[in-house]
Order: structure tokens, then sequence, then C-alpha cells
């Protein structure tokens, strides 16, 4: 009876075991294009059709996904995060966006490149 025990005890071990090593689903990658911005509670509808705006532009060219905006409660701090095989092509295309927006003067943009960041300030282009 004790050998029965344990060989059952054994078998259920061994299952739980490669039930556990089954292939995980991949994590998402990280984004590769964060822009840090100041705003106000009143901006939230600006930044709301810059979003719009941004993910139409990025789907158009295909170069990857908005993901979901990071905005602070205390209204001071937002965070733009995108997603793509390439944040120099998914920067191109929302640069221009970017530099229109009233909400992104003097922005802070962070292009990821696996390990190796790149960090500048992201000047607004003024209407001429």
């Amino acid at each position: 009876m004790e050998k029965l025990f344990i060989a059952f005890l054994g078998m259920a071990w061994f299952a739980a075991n490669a039930a556990s090593a089954q292939p995980q689903a991949p994590r998402p990658p990280g984004p590769v294009l964060m822009v840090h911005f100041d705003y106000y509670p009143k901006d939230r509808p600006d930044i709301t059709a810059l979003e719009h705006r941004l993910q139409n532009a990025i789907q158009r060219a295909g170069v990857g996904a908005l993901g979901e905006s990071e905005l602070h409660i205390d209204g001071n701090d937002g965070y733009l995060y995108m997603y793509g095989p390439d944040a120099d092509r998914l920067y191109a295309v929302t640069k221009p966006l970017l530099q229109s927006s009233r909400l992104m003067s003097d922005a802070e943009v962070t292009k990821h490149y696996g390990s190796r960041t790149e960090t500048f300030a992201l000047h607004r282009r003024h209407a001429q």
C-alpha cells in the first residue's frame, strides 16, 4: 500500500511539473517610443484628440500601435507609449503630430533600442 501511495505522489509531482513546463505566452514587448509631457486636467480633451490622431497615423503607416497613455491623477505628468518594431520609423510618423501639439511643447521623447535608449527634448513646431 505504501509503494502505491509513493507511486501516486510521484505521478502527481511529475504531472504538476510537466504542466508548469508548458511554454508561456510571450510577453508583449515594451514601448519603443515614450513621450513624457506636462499637462493640466483641463487638457484631457486635447490629449484624447491627439491620441486619436496618433493612433490613426500609426495604423495608416503600419509602423506599430499606440499603447495606453498614463495621466497622473495630480494632473501634471503624462506619458504616451507607442509600440512597434522600429523606434525611428515610429518617431518619423508621429513627430509632425507631436510637434504641432501645444501640449507637447518641450516634451521629453525616449526611443528604446533594446537595452539602449535615446532621450531628447521635443521642441514644438510653431505655425508660420
